[in-house]
């Protein structure tokens, strides 16, 4: 029996995935709840690599543009063998020594004489104003949330997918349990007819009508079986886990009280929303890429020729200005506002969906609890008919056609009300969604 559900276009194509990916477990419970289920599905689905990647790569992000607001140290090691650049000591015009460095030319005989250099320096550079830092900043913030959002949204699917199954499996379980209530009934009519046969009270006719009905009847019980083992086996590869043999669904679902709708999962909306609020950010980025930057650099080390050795110091400003870089940065900040521009309109149809498919839900659930107040007359109507000519019959004033239709119409009408059932806890569950962990 399909279930009514807004999701179940997207679970078949989900189901070979989450089959590959999730982990198996074990299910010990004999009536299995949808909310040990969907508690199972979402530790599973804690393990899928490819959120957990996406997540720890996002922070990383983070991380590293916060890096580029701090000082940053680097040692320079250098050492070569060239002539020129000797060592002389001088007198300056104040009376005081002091050493250079200085160069023969080239038609003095020591000109060409090998020294050794060498420098050992340890520099620093601590931006003070660098607006495409703190931009980059955001923008690795914004889509980080936006992750995070998306691994929500990813949960919510999952849970969705879950109680798909689970309503499914619900409802083929309980048919087949109509199904193989009503193969008993005929093989207990085929039992007591043969006796009357037997007994002369009815023609040998009837035994074969008899039999008939309840191989019709077991045939329906049958093939319910076949979709009973297929529903569970979907609901396992939702969860990533094998149920054992002997589980059944919690009927007490279909009797769900209806309460006030709370505030719905939104995380597909909020991811889209933080992604367009990335990329607009983004933007800021590149074109802040424009702007002056502003730092502090210093420098200390020692640096000598052969065995004379200077001390080396440098503290000062650094102030860079882009001049061009070929319409680089410009492209790059129009793209990103195209990207936003995108983003806002998928997050604005989004939004449309979902006010569409609460409205959705809202009226199904209205329908369904109107509707089932019929159903249940009908199934308790179709109770009398089926005593009624099972009576008939065994008085002699009925035949067995009549008692097979009467159990078949009471077999539809149980279908149809288990359907509008099914149609009503859905829609109650999807107004009143548990929040995701």
């Amino acid at each position: 029996m399909n279930v009514v559900c807004n999701w179940m276009s997207r679970f078949t194509a989900m189901v070979a995935v989450l089959v590959a990916i999730l982990e198996p477990g074990v299910a010990s419970a004999e009536v299995v709840t949808l909310q040990e289920l969907e508690a199972l599905a979402l530790r599973n689905q804690a393990h899928w690599e490819a959120i957990k990647a996406t997540t720890t790569r996002a922070t990383a992000e983070v991380d590293a543009a916060r890096a580029r607001k701090l000082p940053t140290f680097w040692m320079d090691v250098m050492s070569v063998v060239a002539p020129g650049s000797d060592i002389e000591r001088v007198e300056t015009v104040d009376g005081r020594e002091v050493n250079v460095r200085a160069s023969p030319t080239v038609t003095e005989r020591t000109a060409f004489r090998p020294n050794v250099r060498y420098e050992g320096t340890i520099q620093m550079r601590a931006p003070l104003y660098d607006g495409q830092t703190q931009a980059s900043l955001r923008a690795a913030r914004a889509y980080r949330a936006a992750t995070q959002a998306s691994a929500g949204a990813s949960q919510e699917m999952v849970l969705n997918m879950v109680r798909t199954a689970y309503l499914d499996w619900l409802a083929t379980y309980l048919h087949h349990g109509f199904a193989a209530a009503s193969a008993r009934e005929a093989q207990a009519q085929r039992r007591r007819t043969g006796i009357r046969v037997k007994d002369g009270e009815r023609p040998p006719a009837d035994l074969d009508a008899a039999h008939y009905q309840q191989l019709e009847a077991e045939l329906v019980a049958s093939d319910a079986a076949a979709k009973l083992e297929a529903a569970k086996r979907l609901l396992e590869s939702a969860v990533g886990t094998e149920l054992p043999p002997d589980a059944e669904p919690d009927r007490d679902l279909l009797f769900i009280v209806a309460e006030d709708p709370r505030l719905e999962q939104k995380w597909e909306i909020e991811a889209l929303e933080l992604e367009r609020d990335a990329a607009r950010d983004e933007a800021d980025m590149y074109r802040k890429s424009r702007v002056p930057v502003l730092a502090v650099i210093g420098q200390t080390g020692l640096a000598g020729v052969n065995e004379r050795v200077f001390p080396m110091y440098r503290l000062g400003l650094n102030l860079s200005v882009p001049l061009w870089d070929g319409g680089r940065a410009v492209s790059l900040a129009r793209a990103a506002d195209a990207r936003a521009s995108e983003l806002d309109a998928r997050a604005r149809d989004a939004r449309i969906e979902r006010d569409d498919r609460r409205q959705q839900a809202l009226i199904e659930r209205r329908n369904a609890e109107e509707q089932l107040v019929l159903a249940e007359s009908l199934v308790e109507i179709s109770q009398r008919r089926v005593v009624q000519a099972e009576t008939g019959y065994d008085l002699g004033a009925g035949d067995l056609d009549a008692v097979a239709d009467a159990r078949s119409a009471l077999r539809d009408a149980q279908s149809r009300r288990l359907q509008i059932q099914v149609t009503r806890a859905d829609a109650i569950l999807r107004l009143n969604y548990p929040e995701t962990q």
